[in-house]
Parts: structure tokens; sequence; C-alpha cells
């Protein structure tokens, strides 16, 4: 019955290791996405700063091997609303990663919960065995 309930808690303490471990696997990619993301940003801001710094000027964009004149207050808006819709992404993301960790915590505390319960589950075995050789012995 013992070695059973062992063997029950050690599964369950498999599980939660393989939740724990997809976990983490989504919090990596999630973090990558966000490093993307951060350079899309980065990327944008160049943009905008150099079009602070000549007020009108012409601007091109490249399609393909062409250029094509682009309209300075429009190519401004684009360029802000892209930054707008960047920041909202990496908050989201952001939000992500922080539910998955807490959730990642979560499992971690009753993996250990888990790993506690079969320590001293083992540790009973090992007195209730090392009794009954006394036992033998006296």
């Amino acid at each position: 019955m013992a070695a059973n309930l062992n063997a029950q808690l050690e599964q369950e303490a498999g599980e939660e290791l393989q939740a724990y471990k997809t976990l983490q696997g989504h919090v990596e990619q999630l973090l990558q996405s966000r490093g993307r993301f951060i350079q899309q940003r980065v990327e944008n801001e160049a943009v905008r700063d150099e079009l602070a710094l000549d007020e009108g000027a012409s601007v091109y964009k490249t399609v393909g091997p062409v250029l094509f004149k682009q309209d300075y207050d429009e190519v401004k808006e684009n360029v802000a609303k892209r930054l707008e819709f960047i920041a909202k992404e990496v908050q989201k993301v952001d939000d992500q990663v922080k539910a998955k960790q807490e959730e990642q915590q979560k499992i971690g505390e009753l993996i250990m919960k888990k790993q506690t319960e079969l320590r001293a589950k083992a540790a009973e075995e090992a007195k209730k065995v090392y009794e009954e050789q006394m036992a033998k012995q006296a």
C-alpha cells in the first residue's frame, strides 16, 4: 500500500513537473515575441526621430527596386500609430508573461509540497524497516 501511495505521489509530481516545463516553454516564446516587439519599437522610434529632424522633408518608401514618394504627415502619423500599437502589444505580452509566471510559481510550490511528502513517506518507511531490523536483532 505504501509503495502504491509513493508511486501515485511520484506520478503526480511528474505530471506537475511536466506542466511546469510546458509553462516555461510558453514563457520563453512570449519573451521572444516581446523581444521582436521591442526591436520594432526601436526601429520605429529611430524613424520618428529622423522624421523630426527635417520637418516637411521628402520621404520615400522602398517597395522592391522602386522608391515611392510618401506624404510626410501621413508617414509621421503611421509611425506614431505603429509605436502605439507596439506599446499595446508589449503590454499584452508582459501581462501574459506575468500570468504564466504566477501559474508556474503555484505549480512549483505544488511540486515542492509533493516532493516533501515523498521524502516524509520515504523517511517513515526507512524508519519502519530500521525498527523491524532492530527488533529482529534483539
